[in-house]
């Protein structure tokens, strides 16, 4: 029995020690492209196309991902949204969303109403930073114009951000009304 207890404490002493030293951020390890820059004379361990960051969630080394920024085109940007977790599931670089904004809308009769508006249709992710819990938050790299930029930072301090999964193939803009609940249940 004091066997049992002396493994159970020393293998849950190395899974504290583990996280703890698993949670400070490796950039070598993180990013597949840190390597790379410095294979090729980047001088030192931290790629250029992203801060290091300090501490990190526990199982962010197995979730976090970065991008290759030669996957921007001239004249876009990569813009980071942050988003909760579990929108993030089924998105991968290389697909494509439509990013919605939530916002209080001030109405004519002076009082507030919930309105949702999808502000870009049909945008490139770069790259998925998800922390590994679902009720927490990620980010999506999304690739923009200038213009498109500025919209998609005015709906991250105006209001709540979500992003739409497009299917494979489907690349058309279509007009769209922004939603309420007074809409929806309008006669």
């Amino acid at each position: 029995m004091k066997k049992t207890m002396k493994w159970s404490a020393a293998l849950a002493a190395v899974l504290v020690v583990g996280v703890i030293g698993g949670s400070l951020a490796s950039e070598s390890k993180d990013c597949p492209f840190a390597k790379q820059g410095a294979s090729q004379g980047g001088g030192g361990d931290a790629p250029a196309h992203h801060a290091k960051p300090r501490r990190r969630a526990p199982l962010a080394w197995l979730f976090g991902k970065c991008f290759d920024r030669r996957q921007l085109v001239d004249g876009y940007r990569s813009v980071a949204l942050p988003v909760k977790e579990y929108q993030l599931l089924n998105v991968r670089p290389g697909d494509f969303v439509d990013v919605l904004a939530t916002f209080d809308a001030n109405m004519a009769d002076k009082r507030k109403e919930k309105m949702t508006a999808t502000i870009l249709q049909n945008v490139k992710v770069l790259g998925v930073v998800k922390s590994g819990d679902l009720e927490g938050r990620g980010a999506v790299h999304l690739m923009l114009n200038p213009n498109e930029a500025q919209y998609a930072a005015l709906a991250r301090y105006q209001g709540e951000i979500d992003i739409a999964l497009r299917p494979e193939g489907d690349f058309a803009l279509k007009p769209m009304e922004m939603a309420s609940f007074r809409k929806l249940f309008a006669k």
